[in-house]
């Protein structure tokens, strides 16, 4: 176990080079701890279909709920999704945090050829923001859909290092405003 950020690396890598070729194919990624529900993979993969290049399962898109988070995770995370539209707006996106993503291949390859080593090991939940962050550059078509996140089905604590996450997070968001 070498973190998230090693993880999504190693993921990612092994995904684009069996979509070589293949531009238009999907690629999902989603935590495996049961907070995450697979049946919302259809919609996210028609609203692929339909033109996005990029589909966020979101928190905070009309209809989706959180349970089992705890009172100061709701809060934080909200804030970070506020700090977020506000400094680095990227349209159609609420929910800059949450890993449970589906992209086009063909764009993913773009970013992954620029900006894979940004997903350093020690990076933490953050890389899901550079990953988000690397992909805007690109002005991808992002659309969110519902998520019911199940913190409540979760087995164990969560991994998450809080003040952690805040600094590299905020690392990441001050090294994408510079440029």
């Amino acid at each position: 176990n070498q973190g998230l950020a090693a993880t999504i690396r190693t993921g990612l890598t092994a995904a684009l080079q069996h979509c070589e070729g293949q531009p238009d194919a999907v690629i999902v990624t989603m935590d495996a701890d049961d907070t995450h529900p697979p049946e919302i993979i259809e919609t996210m993969l028609k609203r692929m279909r339909d033109g996005a290049d990029m589909v966020i399962a979101s928190r905070y898109a009309e209809g989706g709920e959180v349970f089992g988070l705890s009172q100061l995770r709701k809060v934080l995370s909200g804030v970070a999704s506020i700090v977020f539209r506000m400094l680095a707006p990227m349209p159609g996106v609420r929910d800059y945090t949450c890993g449970y993503r589906a992209y086009r291949a063909g764009m993913l390859q773009q970013v992954w050829a620029r900006s894979s080593q940004d997903l350093d090991a020690d990076s933490g939940f953050a890389c899901q923001v550079q990953l988000l962050l690397n992909c805007s550059r690109l002005r991808p078509r992002i659309e969110e859909v519902p998520l019911t996140l199940r913190y409540d089905r979760k087995a164990g604590a969560s991994k998450m290092r809080i003040l952690r996450t805040i600094r590299l997070t905020l690392k990441v968001l001050i090294r994408h405003l510079l440029g």
